[in-house]
């Protein structure tokens, strides 16, 4: 099948790999927002919102490999609009997770309670949560960068169709106490 110049420089960044990275991460962040609407660790897993990041993850993800498997512009524009909106929600949601990590756990044992078998499983269950946290927010992280690499090379197809290179760099040389651009 013949592909234009555009859609080729889009394949070659390979998009089903992202893809099916993308996939699956969106997987563990629903499993994982499933283990928080499960153990309610902190306010926000009563709503349920982790799921979404991991939706439109896979949502995303789908979309990269068909638009490798099928190559048109359509399908470019598709994965370009839901690499966007899957990395705005992965932005709030690791901005969620940083909070709740971040967030004190007051766990209310004195030293004398701290014997009795309740305050060592609160304390655990504490330091539990804080590490599937810290899990759910590298692998949002992860699929942040992948979801932005995806859209920009998605937005150099789509947005700048008539040029060779988008990436313009300026060479600066420090002269005499002068910046002089090359």
């Amino acid at each position: 099948m013949e592909t234009s110049p555009l859609l080729q420089k889009f394949l070659g960044v390979q998009p089903r790999a992202f893809g099916a990275v993308l996939v699956i991460l969106g997987l563990l962040q629903s499993a994982l927002g499933g283990l928080f609407l499960t153990f309610r660790c902190s306010y926000t897993d009563d709503v349920g919102i982790h799921f979404f990041s991991g939706i439109l993850l896979v949502l995303a993800g789908i979309v990269a490999i068909i638009a490798d498997r099928f190559p048109n512009i359509g399908w470019v524009k598709a994965c370009l609009i839901f690499h966007i909106t899957a990395a705005v929600a992965a932005a709030v949601i690791n901005f969620l997770y940083v909070r709740d990590i971040l967030y004190f756990f007051p766990t209310f044992c004195t030293f004398t309670d701290r014997v009795q078998h309740g305050c060592r499983v609160l304390t655990r269950f504490v330091f539990y949560c804080t590490a599937l946290r810290g899990i759910a927010f590298a692998a949002g992280t992860v699929g942040f960068c992948l979801a932005i690499s995806i859209a920009a090379f998605g937005c150099q197809t789509v947005c700048y169709p008539s040029s060779e290179n988008t990436a313009t760099v300026v060479n600066l040389r420090l002269q005499e106490g002068k910046i002089d651009p090359e």
